[in-house]
């Protein structure tokens, strides 16, 4: 508290010793004088802008890095299927079920240990058989696709 009462004090003595009535500011300069102010300002400015050219032509060591729109699609090759392994069958209790059968897809897709395991599917056929693979809708939910035929 006491410094601002000090600080406060200090200037208002400034002011009112300081006089009150305008001066005319007496600044003449020469030709030489406007020339060589008007040249280093032409100076700095190329300078400038000479920087800022080498700045965006090379490649910064370690700057902020910025978002680059993607042009590459992502390698998602994997999730498209094939489709001659999609198939239907009729369960015991009368329900269809379109699925991708274990053995075309194993024959015929490489990143079969890559499925959801959640997709999973075994189910009794009417004629008392087993059919195993992986449910169409719930693959196609967890963004696989096939190959058009």
């Amino acid at each position: 508290m006491a410094m601002k009462t000090l600080t406060a004090g200090v200037l208002a003595a400034t002011l009112s010793f300081t006089s009150m009535a305008p001066t005319t500011a007496a600044a003449e300069f020469s030709r030489d004088d406007a020339l060589v102010g008007i040249t280093a300002l032409l100076l700095l400015g190329a300078a400038i802008h000479h920087n800022r050219d080498d700045n965006s032509n090379s490649t910064p060591a370690r700057s902020t890095p910025r978002a680059t729109p993607r042009t590459q699609p992502r390698n998602d090759a994997w999730r498209v299927l094939p489709a001659q392994c999609l198939t239907q069958a009729t369960r015991r209790n009368g329900d269809r079920v379109r699925f991708f059968g274990q053995r075309c897809m194993s024959n015929n897709y490489r990143a079969v240990n890559r499925l959801p395991q959640a997709c999973r599917v075994e189910f009794r056929t009417r004629d008392g058989g087993v059919r195993r693979g992986y449910r169409a809708s719930c693959l196609r939910d967890q963004g696989f696709r096939t190959t058009r035929q």
